[in-house]
């Protein structure tokens, strides 16, 4: 049933993966749909689905208790083996990049075709929490000390609290806090924006699929693809049943912690000496992975959630 529904996205990826190897397609076309989505697309179907919708706003709090204790552990884990890891800082920050970082793209059309509006509405409050705790983490994984590591702290750090599906989530909860009602035209022209989103979405993972040489990088790919398809999830599935998580809530967190590490993980490590052909490896591995991994969380949450 969870197999079957997924599938199609799966597929859509395999799509976007074929296309992206013809002669027709161009990798600047992908890059600018890619961009097109993240600032457009994505942000038009959050404000729409949120502005719309009323919170439980206790939510809000238990989603920031499981996803802080997640992971606090995974953090504390990866640095005390950090010398069983990789010796590497550059490596090792790509490694936790893998560990903790998803892709929006797959998570949101997932939760589309298994839970709905409801399940969208839950996974953009997650995004609110989540996005920019991760991405703060991350920032700080790949920026040493030394002349100019403080400035580049401030300039990601900025990009972080300007990330347009961060704003969205903020702008759409603040509408539906304040029960404010979206003029008719502007919800159309909202409405029309979100219904690319999840396709091209999809078809731009796809494209961005490609191997580069292991080299010496097999074992930390392994630590990489591990920790983020069985270790993070299964302490967000242990979190949950700490907190005693509502149910919805839970079983949401737990597939978003479940997926792949995100395009953008590669952008940011090679923009901050991070190890970027271990990254490229470690979001194709994990995106290969995640087909045969996310039913079997989705089948421990409903089983135990």
């Amino acid at each position: 049933m969870i197999l079957s529904a997924l599938t199609p996205i799966f597929s859509i990826i395999l799509l976007g993966f074929l296309i992206s190897r013809t002669p027709v397609s161009s990798q600047v076309v992908w890059s600018e749909l890619e961009r097109l989505t993240y600032y457009v697309f994505f942000p038009a179907l959050l404000v729409l689905r949120l502005s719309a919708s009323n919170f439980d706003w206790e939510d809000i709090g238990d989603i920031g208790k499981v996803i802080g204790l997640a992971l606090f552990v995974i953090t504390v884990l990866i640095l005390s083996l950090r010398k069983l890891v990789s010796s590497d800082s550059a490596s090792l920050s790509s490694v936790y990049q893998g560990s903790i970082r998803f892709n929006t793209y797959i998570g949101l059309a997932c939760i589309d075709v298994l839970y709905d509006d409801r399940g969208l509405i839950t996974a953009a409050l997650c995004l609110a929490v989540y996005i920019p705790l991760v991405n703060v983490l991350c920032v700080v994984s790949l920026s040493g000390g030394g002349e100019g590591g403080t400035k580049r702290l401030s300039r990601v750090i900025n990009s972080v609290v300007t990330n347009p599906l961060v704003l969205a989530c903020l702008a759409g909860i603040a509408i539906s806090y304040a029960s404010f009602d979206i003029p008719s035209l502007a919800e159309s022209v909202l409405e029309i924006l979100s219904q690319p989103a999840l396709p091209i979405g999809l078809l731009a993972v796809g494209a961005g699929i490609s191997f580069v040489a292991l080299g010496e990088q097999s074992w930390q790919l392994l630590v990489a693809v591990i920790n983020k398809l069985a270790v993070l999830p299964g302490l967000v599935l242990a979190a949950c049943l700490l907190f005693e998580t509502p149910n919805l809530v839970a079983v949401i967190l737990l597939l978003l912690t479940a997926l792949p590490a995100p395009p953008s993980a590669y952008i940011l490590a090679r923009q901050l000496g991070g190890n970027e052909s271990l990254m490229a490896n470690i979001i194709t591995v994990q995106t290969l992975a995640a087909f045969f991994v996310i039913p079997i969380w989705i089948e421990l949450a409903d089983r135990y959630l």
